[in-house]
């Protein structure tokens, strides 16, 4: 098969599967949508200094471009800090840059006109190019820092540009390579000398990997932050960009209300919302136009967030409960030493996507966590049907103790040095010693379930769960 035709086919494949998503939203039943009044506003008065996190050139836009400005008028200092620089489009460079098969010097071109950009978007709602940080890292590689390449010892390398660091001239930190530890370090650094009082960042239940990732990143960054300063405790709220079912409906709509998609609200009322006025919106369109790289492909999405509110939401850390009595394998058994239901440390949306629909034993409802008598970690992903053994499912902690960090992932298949997860009807479960974990305070826990040959069917978000001293801990 000619290049050309690999195009046509990838193209049409595409627009197949874009337009069965499409339909799947329109015919299945949504449940009951919010509307604005369900939101809280959020306040702005009492800040002084706001840190706006954006995984894309082009996300501080879509979600807080109203917000800046009001910010600005109320004279609050206002930082925008970009994770990557959006060069891994395959898509968009082949249609800028005509060409077939881009280069990494084509992708880096991308990332370059990406910058430019936004500095530009910036300009249009008041920021200057010094209150815009680019920290340069991998498009598409954020999932892969956080699980696999942690240690700037084994970097991740970009398929796009072919490097394992950045080779920006606007980089903010250029010994940084690609490394979870250099990410984290990078925020690190960016929250210790700013100091923000709120701070906006992806949503967890974000469907992009780098905007959940960039999530995960900046929740780990102000934990460590505050475990090393309890005087600071700062706002936070996410914004979202990405979802099959958001924003509904699409199009350039500046006199409609952008609203939580309806399964996620119902699981997690707690959002709120940004009021613009004419002038505000109008502004945010003009500096959403400014991406002009992305307009081509992507213009119906992106004008979807010029509306008369933005949203955000607060979601909450869990805390490790104390497992008194019930079935480790059974989280529904799971009670506290008060006769009490252990909840899950994380739920999901159900049926949100045409492949959970239809596999309903990939379709994950929640994530469990608790400690036990013997002071060890079990943790439990829970699926709408029974566990099917052909799939894959998987659960991974990222802890973080005295000794620094440490990775884990259990699955049911191909589990190396003997961490598995074990079905057990609804729940795909594991265990293992907080010691062997390094004693942690904190942990992260995610859960995915997968088909060889086709991916990721359904990821839960991953969640932040904050541990006391217990019983047996030692501590």
């Amino acid at each position: 098969m000619k290049p050309k035709q690999i195009i046509l086919w990838v193209v049409i494949l595409f627009l197949v599967v874009a337009a069965g998503v499409a339909a799947y939203l329109i015919l299945i039943p949504r449940g009951s949508a919010p509307g604005l009044s369900d939101l809280h506003p959020l306040p702005l008065d009492g800040h002084q200094r706001i840190l706006i996190l954006a995984p894309h050139c082009d996300d501080e836009s879509l979600g807080s471009a109203g917000l800046i400005q009001q910010a600005l008028r109320k004279n609050i200092e206002v930082r925008v800090v970009i994770a990557t620089n959006g060069d891994g489009f395959l898509f968009a460079t082949m249609e800028d840059f005509h060409r077939f098969y881009p280069s990494h010097a084509d992708f880096i071109r991308m990332g370059d006109l990406r910058q430019q950009e936004s500095l530009a978007a910036m300009q249009v709602i008041g920021l200057r190019p010094d209150q815009v940080i680019f920290l340069s890292y991998p498009d598409r590689g954020t999932p892969a820092l956080w699980n696999d390449h942690w240690s700037a010892q084994s970097p991740y390398r970009s398929p796009y540009i072919g490097d394992d660091k950045s080779p920006y001239p606007i980089t903010y930190n250029p010994k940084s390579v690609y490394a979870g530890e250099d990410y984290l370090a990078d925020l690190q650094s960016i929250l210790a000398s700013y100091r923000p009082d709120l701070i906006i960042y992806p949503h967890p239940n974000d469907v992009h990997p780098d905007h959940w990732g960039l999530s995960a990143f900046t929740r780990l960054a102000v934990a460590l932050l505050e475990k090393a300063d309890p005087s600071y405790r700062p706002d936070m709220y996410a914004y979202l960009v990405h979802r099959p079912d958001f924003p509904i409906p699409k199009g350039l709509l500046p006199n409609e209300s952008l609203l939580p998609p309806a399964l996620l609200y119902a699981i997690y009322p707690n959002w709120w919302r940004v009021d613009l006025s004419l002038s505000d919106t109008v502004i945010k369109g003009q500096a959403v136009l400014q991406y002009k790289s992305q307009l081509p492909l992507l213009h119906k999405l992106l004008v979807s967030f010029v509306r008369k509110n933005e949203l955000f939401a607060q979601p909450q850390p869990a805390t490790l409960a104390d497992l008194s009595s019930g079935d480790a394998h059974d989280p529904a058994s799971w009670q506290d030493a008060s006769g009490q239901a252990i909840p899950p440390i994380q739920k999901d949306p159900t049926q949100d996507f045409f492949t959970r629909d239809a596999v309903s034993s990939a379709d994950l409802v929640a994530a469990y966590a608790a400690r036990t008598p013997e002071n060890s970690l079990v943790i439990c992903g829970q699926v709408r049907d029974s566990a099917d053994s052909p799939l894959s499912y998987t659960l991974r902690v990222l802890a973080v103790g005295s000794q620094g960090v440490v990775h884990r992932t259990y699955k049911n298949h191909t589990a190396r040095n003997g961490y598995h997860t074990t079905l057990s009807g609804y729940y795909f479960c594991s265990s293992e010693a907080l010691a062997d974990l390094g004693d942690p305070w904190l942990i992260f826990v995610g859960a995915d379930v997968a088909e060889a040959g086709v991916g990721i069917l359904d990821q839960i978000a991953w969640q932040q769960v904050n541990i006391e001293p217990g019983p047996g801990s030692g501590k």
